[in-house]
């Protein structure tokens, strides 16, 4: 587990992977613990990396660190995204397209990365064991799906609940050695990050990122939910449990307060 007092980033009692993260996405992050964890995650999943490899980043966004790594090493890259910009900046995505219809064919990477995608899948029309399905079937056998998502802030309803056996158990049709591992909690030297002040339900359990790896040691499953809902903002409704979806509703009227973060 990667408490903040673990981290290479921590420099005087403070993260400084933010700053960093804030220059290079070019758009406000939310605040340490929280915001630039995947800095550091990803910066490891670099290690896996060799001359000649083909690695598939999903949802790149404009974040160039492991395209440029690739580059640098002498390694393929492609990366995918549903769209051209993100945040007023160009994607480097190299092919325009929904992970629900990925169009490369099997066994075709020895990496498959996302970072800070997988808990908006669902939004896009693409359920999480579909995305899975997909990264797994792309990446050959003995190869990694390495992947890093927020807990407790936003997204799919594992993540934002934070509900870790399901996150494996979603991941176990496909690998056999998965590694679950928390980044920025404990946060300490760092004050804790609660996202959701008032709901009940996140009490006492502050956010965090989530570093999720697996290596494809298993037959892809023959049955697989194919996708989710294609109308955007009702999936993204159907993601939270109905109590959040009052509190939201509650704190819209001033019930409760709001923590001004980016999402």
């Amino acid at each position: 587990m990667a408490a903040c007092k673990q981290c290479r980033y921590l420099q005087d009692q403070a993260c400084a992977a933010h700053p960093l993260a804030r220059s290079s996405l070019g758009r406000p992050l939310a605040p340490p613990p929280l915001g630039a964890c995947f800095i550091p995650i990803v910066e490891g999943y670099l290690e896996y990396l060799r001359p000649g490899m083909r690695v598939l980043e999903v949802g790149c966004g404009s974040w160039e660190r492991l395209r440029r790594h690739c580059q640098e090493l002498g390694a393929h890259y492609e990366g995918i995204d549903t769209a051209a910009a993100s945040f007023g900046r160009p994607t480097i995505a190299t092919r325009l397209e929904n992970l629900a219809n990925l169009t490369f064919p099997d066994d075709s990477f020895d990496l498959v990365v996302g970072s800070q995608s997988m808990e908006h899948w669902p939004e896009y029309g693409c359920s999480l064991s579909w995305g899975l399905y997909q990264c797994f079937r792309v990446v050959k056998p003995g190869g990694r799906v390495l992947l890093n998502v927020p807990i407790h802030f936003h997204g799919a309803r594992p993540f934002f609940l934070g509900e870790r056996e399901s996150i494996r158990q979603l991941l176990e049709p496909f690998s056999g050695q998965i590694v679950l591992e928390a980044w920025g909690h404990p946060s300490a030297p760092l004050p804790p990050l609660y996202p959701h002040p008032g709901y009940w339900r996140l009490r006492h359990r502050p956010a965090f990122h989530l570093d999720i790896q697996a290596v494809k040691d298993r037959a892809l499953p023959r049955v697989i939910r194919r996708r989710g809902l294609n109308h955007q903002f009702l999936a993204k409704l159907l993601m939270y449990p109905p109590s959040y979806v009052m509190y939201v509703a509650l704190r819209k009227m001033g019930f409760f307060p709001k923590l001004e973060i980016a999402e």
